[in-house]
């Protein structure tokens, strides 16, 4: 009979206090601190090549509601049950004007104006009837809404990076608001955990040195396989990290990441490439669910799918060699990518869990900020980033540079400031 071994009595998972997640950060649906808070900016609710003749369901910050495009063009945004019996829209047939009910052919513009009621053409009471519906613009191939109080509704803001495109040049569309497949899903624009396990990896320029570099070979560029020295900061509207890594050369490589309230980031580039970081929206769908939309500026003529490999995602080679939806447990346990650490946390991150230490000072940060003007519009004030008479200019200080290893003055490439 084999010794009775000892066991420490320390650390056990018995009694364990029950894990509880930061409801602040996690909720987004109305009336919630965060959900109130995401309401009080333009968010991107779908591509634009993602409405053409047909109504598009999505859910933003919990809430179902149908996109759709009229035949002039138009795009709307409103509650996918028809006001007058309840029959969903997303079978609504598209007209010159609006979008018009199978069931009884009430006709809704793109602001929910009952525009025509067929078996009663001369009801007035079509005049007083509105389906739910909320504001939208369309930019940069993007389909923006507003879905805060009407009183509160900002300009739309300026985007310094698509300032004075070059003739050569264009504004390049990736995520998006349905789930893509193939290898394209590992990019896609919709996830299914919670969007805060997604926005705080934008804060943790750590990560990339571990899960990207040393656990199971280089994901992205070599460069990225040195440990950073990294300097935090607020800015005016986020918070950003300023990473240095210090080559062979003798020169530096130096890597802006940045985050803007509130749930905007701009993340520079993977590869090798030295320039200006592209911008970025997290927006969360439900609680266990979120979609990702970006907006890049390159030279023309270059596709998403290139353009995902101009910017250094995934060395040739990595992986199992298959499609990522197709990837099976044992694939994701040899080949782990962002996907697996962050939905790994659960489909919401258990916070009272957590032990952030020093390495965690953004993470750390971007959440307190976030808290923070979460509280102040539940105190009736306006948070930061927006513009009532003047369109507000978010500014994007983010990118890579090279530097001069003694000096650290920029050798080549994005400089670091703002654009």
């Amino acid at each position: 009979m084999s010794e009775q071994m000892e066991f420490d009595t320390d650390g056990r998972a018995y009694g364990r206090a029950l894990a509880e997640f930061d409801e602040k950060l996690v909720h987004s649906g109305p009336g919630t601190p965060g959900g109130e808070l995401l309401r009080r900016y333009w968010q991107p609710v779908a591509r634009s090549n993602e409405v053409s003749d047909l109504p598009v369901a999505v859910t933003i910050l919990d809430e179902n509601l149908i996109v759709f495009r009229d035949r002039s063009g138009n795009p709307g945004l409103v509650y996918p049950r028809c006001m007058h019996r309840g029959t969903s829209l997303i079978y609504g047939k598209i007209e010159p004007n609006g979008i018009r009910c199978p069931y009884h052919g009430w006709l809704f513009d793109t602001q929910g104006r009952c525009l025509e009621m067929p078996c009663e053409p001369d009801n007035k009471l079509r005049h007083k009837i509105r389906q739910p519906w909320y504001p939208v613009i369309e930019k940069y191939g993007l389909i923006f809404t507003y879905m805060g109080p009407a009183d509160k509704q900002p300009l739309f803001p300026v985007i310094s990076l698509f300032e004075e495109l070059a003739d050569d040049e264009e504004i390049v569309v990736g995520g998006g608001s349905q789930q893509p497949a193939g290898q394209q899903a590992l990019f896609a624009g919709y996830q299914d955990f919670n969007w805060w396990n997604f926005y705080d990896n934008f804060m943790d320029p750590f990560h990339v040195y571990v899960l990207h570099s040393t656990i199971n070979g280089s994901q992205f560029v070599e460069s990225l396989k040195i440990l950073p020295k990294v300097q935090t900061e607020y800015t005016a509207d986020g918070v950003r990290t300023i990473q240095h890594r210090y080559l062979k050369s003798g020169q530096v490589h130096q890597r802006l990441s940045q985050t803007i309230m509130p749930n905007i980031n701009c993340t520079a580039a993977v590869g090798d490439e030295l320039g200006p970081a592209g911008i970025s929206w997290t927006v969360a769908a439900t609680d266990t669910s979120y979609r990702f939309f970006t907006l890049n500026r390159v030279k023309k003529g270059v596709d998403l799918a290139s353009n995902l490999q101009k910017l250094g995602i995934l060395q040739p080679g990595w992986g199992p060699g298959k499609p990522f939806d197709e990837w099976n447990l044992e694939d994701h346990q040899r080949w782990q990518t962002d996907y697996v650490a962050q939905k790994g946390q659960g489909d919401i991150n258990l916070h009272s869990e957590e032990h952030l230490m020093p390495m965690d000072k953004a993470t750390a940060m971007l959440r307190r900020l976030f808290k923070k003007q979460a509280d102040r519009v539940a105190r009736g004030e306006d948070p930061v980033g927006l513009g009532f008479k003047e369109p507000y200019h978010l500014k994007v200080m983010a990118g890579n540079a090279m530097l001069d290893g003694e000096t650290l003055e920029c050798v080549d490439g994005y400089d670091g400031r703002e654009l």
